[in-house]
């Protein structure tokens, strides 16, 4: 297993596991990594070198965009963010990220998720929450680039 603690712009998605040492799985574009640290302990070190912290970042959010639940995160608001598949203190939600993904509904609260480099996996969401959270996200990154537009 491949050791990793950073989320950058290549990360896809995060999500807990449960084997040994490690609490997290980081899906990137070139590849699979396992950390030590939870997937809240790495989305707040990655908020940290962008000045705030993960709880600051979803507050600011929640106050800009009236998102109270599934609250998307901008870690770096100009490059990398992410939203949960349900709420973020849940030990089973998985953090997808601002890249080009397509949505396959499997039924029953399930979808196959499929990035643009081939990978897919299963997240137990519908297709429709996957598709509200994903508009979310953009119009999250939207509102934040007007905002702060030169």
């Amino acid at each position: 297993m491949k050791k990793c603690f950073l989320i950058d712009k290549n990360t896809l998605m995060l999500k807990s596991v449960f084997t040994g040492v490690y609490k997290s799985k980081i899906i990137k574009t070139y590849g699979v990594y396992y950390s030590p640290l939870s997937v809240q302990q790495l989305l707040a070190n990655a908020c940290i070198p962008y000045a705030s912290t993960l709880e600051g970042r979803i507050q600011a959010i929640k106050r800009m965009m009236n998102y109270f639940v599934k609250t998307p995160l901008l870690i770096d608001p100009n490059g990398i963010a992410a939203f949960p598949t349900i709420s973020y203190k849940n030990l089973e939600c998985v953090w997808i990220f601002n890249h080009h993904f397509e949505v396959e509904s499997l039924g029953k609260g399930k979808s196959k998720v499929t990035f643009s480099n081939g990978e897919t996996y299963i997240v137990h969401v519908s297709k429709n929450v996957l598709l509200k959270q994903k508009q979310r996200l953009h119009a999250t990154i939207d509102t934040y680039r007007t905002i702060h537009r030169d």
